[in-house]
């Protein structure tokens, strides 16, 4: 037997068959790129990447029992289905409203469906990771997606400029956060999340400190954190607007389950350090994120700050540091998903029609021209503002209670406070609705697939506010499933 043989048969076979949601995207994203070259069939395209989509989430309940594969690369446990599910259904219900944005604007390019597949694939990737090598690869498949995605529309000088913005930064992102694993594989000797954390569990010093804090910083640019935000509002202004849901909403979800397993998994016992770090960014956030956002006009650019300021709302359960902000977190992550989508799609089904700009002067008199549409948007508002009974509600209540668990009544103040400044802009949008005439006679034409994706996510916001239970459980269990599978292992 040779070298090489007794190295695989040492190392063993991978469990390709837990591996299935990553297959089948990669393989629908390969057949799509195929395809493209042969057909400009917006439909069969986007038939096709919805059926690869539903087809790897169908394959997530038939994986019964999770296993560290890949040589030890790869994770699957309750954790990272239950992110990848997420993560496979709200990409689903972009999908499903693209093709007729794309139309409205007489521009296509088929790299958009491919191209959205390999960042699913990436964030699949990241949820799943118990090591940083695999940690980083996800990330990097994830964003360098997403860059293309954002300058695609060659002719939009606004999208090259966004895109260009965004690349810039989050390539100084990629090259902190090789700096930070430099630094903590320098210190551990490893790349795996266990090994780490028992590493530096008695002997953290200034090389581990050092990297854990710029690993942090390279998270906090991923997450859009103040100040490490300034890619965001142009980059979600400039994109077309089913991408900005994309990015606001799908992409920000891998990232916060993927902070929340790199802490717990190979941090746990420099709590204190990270849960400081996180307070500051946090707190950054929800200051400038609303303050800013009550300055704007252009309601999209408007959301992009709004998503600052939630961004700053989800992580400040990371200052607890302990288990209750670890299920805060997933819960408003897990449920923020929904309002971030649903804002972003209300305004694509609206922008595709001629001489809708996303101004807020736009939405003037809309509650009698589509009550129904109006009222989807009044609950999506409510929540992001976080008025009961709604899912936004919930998430940030679940923030104040961990924080005040951990006697962190600063940030929790700060948490009241700029919820109540975000009212400023959140209801002069239900206010331009309810309370003004219509500036003009226009007709909106919305078609039925926006208008059920609208409902699903405005109605679900809502019963998620009324019945938290559900959602609050999941969470519990994943915080627990973490928590176990890193001591575990």
């Amino acid at each position: 037997m040779s070298i090489i043989q007794q190295i695989v048969s040492g190392l063993g076979t991978p469990n390709f068959f837990v591996l299935m949601p990553e297959i089948v995207v990669t393989v629908t994203a390969l057949l799509i790129l195929v395809v493209e070259l042969f057909t400009k069939n917006k439909t069969l395209l986007s038939t096709l990447a919805i059926s690869g989509l539903g087809l790897a989430t169908v394959s997530i309940f038939f994986i019964q029992q999770g296993d560290v594969t890949l040589f030890g690369l790869y994770i699957v446990d309750t954790f990272s289905l239950w992110f990848k599910f997420m993560i496979l259904i709200t990409s689903i219900l972009i999908f499903a409203v693209f093709n007729p944005y794309i139309e409205s604007k007489k521009t296509f390019y088929g790299e958009h469906y491919y191209l959205m597949l390999f960042a699913i694939v990436g964030m699949m990737i990241m949820v799943s990771s118990p090591n940083l090598v695999t940690f980083y690869i996800g990330l990097e498949l994830m964003s360098i997606s997403i860059y293309i995605l954002v300058g695609l529309w060659k002719k939009d000088y606004k999208s090259k400029e966004g895109a260009f913005k965004y690349l810039i930064i989050g390539g100084a992102g990629t090259a902190i956060i090789s700096y930070a694993i430099a630094l903590i594989y320098g210190k551990t000797g490893s790349f795996d999340f266990l090994r780490i954390a028992s590493e530096i569990q008695d002997k953290a010093d200034i090389g581990v400190l050092g990297g854990l804090l710029l690993l942090i910083v390279g998270l906090a640019l991923k997450a859009s954190a103040v100040p490490f935000h300034f890619w965001t509002p142009d980059a979600y202004e400039s994109a077309p607007t089913p991408i900005t849901a994309f990015m606001g909403g799908v992409a920000k979800l891998a990232t916060y389950a993927v902070i929340v397993r790199v802490l717990i998994g190979a941090f746990p016992f420099s709590e204190e350090i990270w849960a400081y770090g996180w307070a500051i960014l946090a707190a950054a956030s929800m200051i400038i994120g609303n303050f800013v956002a009550l300055r704007q006009k252009d309601v999209k650019r408007m959301l992009a700050y709004s998503s600052i300021a939630h961004t700053g709302y989800i992580v400040g359960a990371l200052a607890s540091g302990n288990a209750i902000g670890f299920q805060a977190l997933i819960f408003y992550s897990l449920v923020y998903v929904f309002m971030a989508i649903g804002g972003f799609i209300f305004l694509s089904a609206f922008e595709k029609n001629e001489g809708w700009t996303n101004h807020i002067d736009d939405f003037k008199g809309l509650a009698k021209k589509h009550p129904v549409m109006a009222l989807y948007m009044l609950i999506l508002m409510f929540s992001m503002l976080g008025i009961p009974p709604t899912a936004g509600f919930m998430g940030k209540f679940g923030v104040f209670i961990a924080l005040i668990s951990a006697d962190v009544w600063w940030l929790a103040v700060v948490l009241v406070i700029t919820s109540i400044v975000s009212a400023g802009y959140y209801l002069k949008i239900v206010a331009n609705m309810y309370m003004h005439e219509p500036v003009n006679d226009r007709k909106f034409n919305l078609t039925p697939m926006e208008k059920s994706v609208i409902a699903f996510l405005s109605i679900l916001t809502l019963l998620l506010g009324i019945y938290p239970a559900i959602f609050w459980d999941i969470s519990n269990l994943l915080t627990q499933s973490l928590v176990m599978v890193s001591i575990a292992r």
